[in-house]
């Protein structure tokens, strides 16, 4: 069709100027030295038009084998793109070593993309070939030297997915020279401390990871948590109560406020004989927020008043009356005062609105004092039927992953800044 067109107007061009020359065909001399042409206007810009097309025609035949080449460079470059795409489907689909087998093949040629050696790469690393694996990512940095990033990048994430945290640590430590504020290198990071649980570590990069913002808001809290948490852990180590004071004192005041790593301070004076201060602080914390761990706590103070304590946990029952947790706290309390009868009454109220294994075997011991042995042991049984006491440990089991998994902190938000 478009031959068709051109025809047709080069057809109407030439009427046109045969109807433009026939009233006067021109004049045209062309003279050089002793030789001179004379022809017609007409005549001369034919000459010329048709010269024009003998040079296009030739240059088009000299350009022949380059179209030929280039022809079929582009079909080759499609069937690799098909075998690249053949690849990708078996690796999506799970077939893992048929996938390697292709793609290992195509990253020989030199023409295959960046993603074919990386893709190559993730399929050795699923199926635990590190020799095979680093052999793509290498030959992808020979061939792809700007993308050396990029390439870091993937290569620290394989090995972390197969825990080879040695060698991660090596690469990141080099991606940080490349990329040192790059959210995906933070996470990364992030990931390699908690593998090794370098809590030390953690806490210096908590401030970068919070302005980042490589976590939403949650997933931070919850790993401010966890390294502070083990920071307060570290603490507990120590054998003198000096060393636990000053260590909590250096911590961030929204961390001394956090409700399970107060709670787990707390244990930690109340084994090195610090009663008083615990009771203090439980007795503070809890005017302030109500907590059924602390509550818990305040019942284990035993080397404390413990008939200041029984009246201070006797105004609690004013507002909390009907909380499990305060009434065993106040039988065993109780009991530390030899009231007998205060905390049979505490123990079956604390039963009656939530069974505790706890519960039962403290009311059994009581009972069996008092010398009533079959009620002791119908406790007992009850005790042990139950699966587990409503509330054994004040701090609760750390998570594998503290990103993931539910905590709930509520007053670590200033951590970050």
């Amino acid at each position: 069709m478009k031959s068709l067109l051109i025809g047709v107007l080069v057809l109407l061009a030439s009427v046109a100027a045969a109807l433009f020359a026939l009233p006067d065909p021109g004049y045209v001399l062309i003279g050089y030295g002793k030789v001179s042409v004379e022809t017609s206007l007409v005549v001369f810009i034919i000459v010329l038009l048709i010269g024009y097309l003998v040079l296009r025609t030739l240059a088009g035949l000299w350009r022949v084998p380059v179209r030929i080449r280039h022809w079929s460079g582009q079909r080759q470059l499609q069937r690799l793109s098909r075998r690249y795409d053949a690849a990708i489907i078996e690796l999506v689909s799970g077939k893992l070593e048929r996938a390697e087998r292709q793609l290992g093949r195509l990253v020989d040629d030199p023409r295959v993309p960046l993603a074919a050696c990386l893709s190559a790469a993730h399929a050795a690393n699923r199926l635990g070939a590190d020799v095979r694996r680093d052999r793509y990512l290498a030959l992808a940095l020979k061939r792809f030297p700007a993308a050396e990033s990029a390439i870091c990048l993937v290569q620290a994430e394989l090995q972390l997915a197969r825990n080879q945290l040695d060698q991660a640590q090596t690469t990141l430590a080099h991606l940080r020279t490349l990329m040192p504020h790059n959210r995906n290198s933070l996470r990364l990071q992030m990931q390699l401390y908690l593998g090794q649980q370098d809590w030390g570590s953690l806490r210096e990069l908590l401030p970068e990871l919070r302005r980042s913002e490589v976590l939403d808001h949650d997933q931070w809290q919850r790993l401010a948590v966890q390294v502070y948490r083990e920071r307060i852990r570290e603490l507990t180590s120590a054998q003198d109560v000096e060393t636990l004071k000053t260590g909590w004192t250096q911590l961030p005041p929204p961390v001394r406020q956090e409700h399970a790593l107060l709670a787990l301070y707390i244990e930690q004076l109340v084994r090195l004989g610090e009663y008083d201060q615990a009771e203090s602080l439980l007795r503070e914390q809890l005017a302030e927020y109500w907590d059924d761990r602390l509550v818990y706590l305040y019942g284990e103070l035993e080397g404390c008043d413990s008939t200041a304590q029984q009246a201070t946990a006797e105004k609690w029952l004013v507002k909390h009356g009907k909380d499990a947790v305060l009434l065993l706290t106040l039988g065993k309390i109780s009991l530390r005062n030899k009231l007998w009868g205060k905390a049979r009454s505490y123990l079956e109220a604390s039963i009656g609105i939530q069974p505790a294994a706890e519960a039962y075997r403290l009311l059994g011991d009581l009972l069996e004092q008092l010398g009533d042995p079959d009620a002791a042991a119908e406790c007992y049984r009850k005790g042990l039927s139950l699966p587990a006491p409503v509330v054994e440990s004040p701090v609760p089991a750390v998570a594998e992953n503290p990103v993931l998994q539910a905590v709930k902190p509520d007053r670590i938000e200033m951590l970050g800044h």
